[in-house]
């Protein structure tokens, strides 16, 4: 009988592990902390900004997509209802509009408490999936968000499953 060990994954310290999966994609990233990081990212739709704050406190990696949606100030109540509805169908994450900074953006928290650090897999799905959910949900927010379509009608278009390309 051999004495074959699982080798556990190494673990790094998260933003590092996020640091390398920017640079890898040349996205433009800067460390603004630490423990935090910030990445402007092209999309197909937009450009997206990518805010990533590692909780010593809490041992979790917070995850903020900031989507650049103009919008008129008319729309803005439009726009929360479409993203409370849109979270209904997110697989991770939560959308969230900050009253303050007046901009809606995807958040997720990763705990990794007891875990002493990340994989980079960890770290990949949690930004993909992310940034995945944005680029779906972007078109139908800024429609909402220039007055083109209302929240009902945004609504039922988020659930038609999206398959190949336009």
């Amino acid at each position: 009988m051999s004495d074959r060990r699982v080798s556990e994954p190494a673990l790094h310290h998260p933003i590092d592990l996020v640091s390398r999966f920017v640079m890898q994609h040349d996205w433009y990233v800067r460390q603004s902390a630490r423990n935090a990081i910030l990445a402007d990212i092209p999309g197909e739709w937009s450009h997206y900004q990518l805010s990533v704050t590692w909780q010593d406190d809490a041992e979790a990696l917070v995850v903020i997509c900031h989507l650049d949606l103009p919008y008129h100030e008319d729309n803005r109540e439009a726009l929360m209802q479409t993203s409370s509805a849109l979270n209904q169908e997110l697989w991770l994450g939560h959308f969230v509009y900050d009253l303050q900074g007046e901009r809606l953006s995807l958040r997720h928290t990763l705990p990794l408490r007891g875990a002493g650090g990340a994989t980079p897999e960890q770290i990949e799905d949690v930004v993909d999936i992310i940034l995945g959910e944005s680029e779906l949900a972007y078109p139908v927010l800024y429609q909402v968000a220039v007055g083109e379509i209302a929240p009902a009608e945004a609504a039922k278009l988020t659930l038609i499953a999206h398959q190949g390309e336009a």
